[in-house]
């Protein structure tokens, strides 16, 4: 699908959290809706992108999770994946944690010092309904990956 597609549809951030309850209540659980928005933008980005080396940056809340299964199905597909996790993995909880059990690569801790130069970038450090500026080592980190203009 695309935006162009006249039956796509572009939810509010309120309505999608309405939608990904309503899903999760109806009875499909949360860890099939990260794998499922993971594994379509790891689609996305092979479609997009020639094979590159990759660095998936991961927050520590589902968004970080959804970040864990675009580095596993991007690595599963052939491609040089590093994945940087801001906080501890076994503070992960929930669906993160699950999804973040399915990678069985490494887990290095961000730093700006790691980034490295020219890789692909995959924010998955917070969610659409992130309220406040980001700042900290994620907001270096984000300047340091937008100043150096690699693809994102």
């Amino acid at each position: 699908m695309s935006l162009d597609d006249p039956d796509t549809v572009l939810l509010a951030v309120d309505e999608m959290g309405r939608a990904d309850r309503s899903t999760i209540d109806g009875g499909t659980p949360g860890i099939v809706l990260m794998e499922n928005a993971g594994g379509a933008v790891a689609d996305a980005i092979q479609r997009r992108f020639p094979r590159q080396p990759a660095l998936v940056l991961c927050g520590p809340g589902n968004n970080g999770g959804d970040g864990f299964v675009v580095a596993r199905h991007l690595s599963e597909s052939g491609w040089p994946v590093r994945l940087a996790l801001l906080g501890a993995r076994e503070r992960l909880s929930g669906d993160a944690a699950l999804a973040a059990a399915r990678w069985s690569g490494p887990v290095e801790a961000m730093s700006v010092d790691g980034l490295g130069p020219g890789a692909l970038v995959v924010d998955a450090l917070f969610g659409a309904g992130l309220s406040r500026p980001v700042d900290g080592l994620a907001g270096t980190v984000l300047e340091r990956v937008r100043d150096a203009g690699w693809p994102s």
